[in-house]
């Protein structure tokens, strides 16, 4: 993986922290666009949050899901993005060799 390529579950993550974000699956539903940009100051704690409550690889709710479709169509990250790191990364190599 290179640094400007995202792996799966770090876009499952971005959808699902972006998520946590209030009014961004409300401007999603209305406009069927993602937002201009998004408020990142709380996304580093919402991730945390997320990761030790469900882990890296997680299952994506309707909302979350929403905003993954989004997120591929639009090919962008209006909030930035979800990196893992360290023993995740050395995961995501050992899921994607099997």
């Amino acid at each position: 993986m290179n640094d400007t390529t995202l792996s799966t579950k770090e876009l499952k993550l971005t959808a699902a922290v972006y998520a946590s974000h209030q009014g961004v699956v409300a401007y999603l539903r209305e406009t069927g666009k993602l937002p201009e940009t998004i408020d990142t100051g709380r996304s580093p704690i919402a991730a945390n949050i997320i990761i030790r409550e469900r882990g890296v690889d997680i299952t994506l709710s309707d909302e979350e899901r929403l905003l993954y479709d989004a997120i591929l169509r639009e090919n962008r990250l209006p909030g930035g993005s979800v990196r893992l790191v360290s023993k995740h990364l050395e995961s995501e190599a050992a899921d994607q060799q099997a």
